[in-house]
């Protein structure tokens, strides 16, 4: 074989190789665990999966289950790039202390998440105090929906066993609510919530109970990643028709996050497309309507990752 062949062989076989290599090199898998399927932080995470596959060159990003408690420990970790995550779960993890040494920083703004306490309309519950003593359903052990309950009744100086409680998940609850098996639901919700839609239309009717400013501030004494919220009535005017009214509760924002060793152009380019296809990202998913840059720096959770800085400065919404 002569040295001329052999080096058009060599070349040839350099040449396959980088073509077979580019693909990969390419390629930036990015699997984002939201909520358990079906879930409001999974769906979320499926309409931003599509967008990012759309708009950033070689990226392959898809949706997982997940859970509130277990993404915070997998982003501690580094089990996994970005989750679905809140300052509270965080808390409830680690402690107050530990807090201001994690490792988990915010992506973007997901959405912020009301407090529904549901009643029937001709219920005789017309605040929270007047809640003790009735069969609740408050959302499933261990999840986000019955513990935000059970710190609210702690900071009013109650306890568990001042009231009747079903941990059911928003489906079963919805269920027992119709069958008349319990006095009210309760459970934190992007707006608008299906929940109160779907509920509307049943004979009992719904109507969301106020908590007022004194409680609200007594339960951020010691949970102060909670922010006073009212849910305003046009969100469900369409649904209660003459019966909506502007409605005072508490809020928690939910995060896109990841960990502080992610990527910094990789985030720059998710917050980026977040931000500036917002609208986009709410035509598939509606309840993505509060995931923007003004809310990001404004509500920024955990610390803001580098990526996410960065954008936001760009915007002119950070110094």
């Amino acid at each position: 074989m002569s040295i001329k062949t052999m080096t058009s062989l060599a070349a040839a076989a350099l040449l396959i190789s980088a073509i077979g290599a580019a693909p990969a090199a390419a390629q930036n898998r990015l699997v984002m665990a939201g909520s358990s399927a079906g879930g409001t932080a999974y769906l979320y995470f499926a309409a931003l999966s599509s967008m990012l596959n759309k708009y950033i060159p070689g990226m392959e990003a898809s949706a997982r289950s997940g859970g509130s408690t277990e993404n915070i420990a997998l982003l501690e970790r580094g089990g996994v790039q970005v989750a679905g995550a809140s300052p509270g779960d965080a808390q409830a993890v680690f402690g107050k202390e530990k807090m201001t040494n994690s490792r988990i920083r915010t992506l973007f703004a997901m959405f912020t998440i009301p407090y529904h306490m549901l009643v029937p309309v001709n219920s005789p519950i017309q605040s929270f105090s007047d809640l003790k003593g009735k069969r609740l359903s408050i959302g499933i052990k261990a999840g986000g929906d019955s513990a935000s309950f059970l710190r609210m009744v702690e900071s009013l100086g109650g306890k568990e066993g001042d009231y009747r409680l079903d941990y059911l998940g928003k489906g079963e609850a919805v269920n027992a609510y119709k069958d008349n098996v319990v006095d009210a639901v309760g459970f934190l919700c992007p707006l608008p919530c299906p929940q109160v839609t779907e509920l509307a239309t049943h004979p009992r009717g719904v109507r969301i109970v106020p908590l007022s400013l004194a409680e609200i501030d007594k339960l951020r004494v010691k949970y102060d990643w909670y922010t006073p919220y009212t849910i305003e009535k046009n969100w469900y005017a369409h649904a209660l028709k003459d019966k909506a009214q502007d409605v005072q509760t508490f809020t928690e924002w939910f995060y896109v996050a990841t960990h502080v060793d992610f990527p910094e152009e990789t985030a720059y380019q998710i917050a980026k497309v977040i931000g500036d296809r917002h609208d986009e990202l709410v035509a598939a998913f509606k309840a993505a309507n509060s995931s923007t840059a003004e809310n990001t720096a404004k509500f920024p959770g955990f610390k803001l990752h580098a990526g996410t800085e960065r954008y936001l400065r760009e915007k002119g919404l950070l110094k």
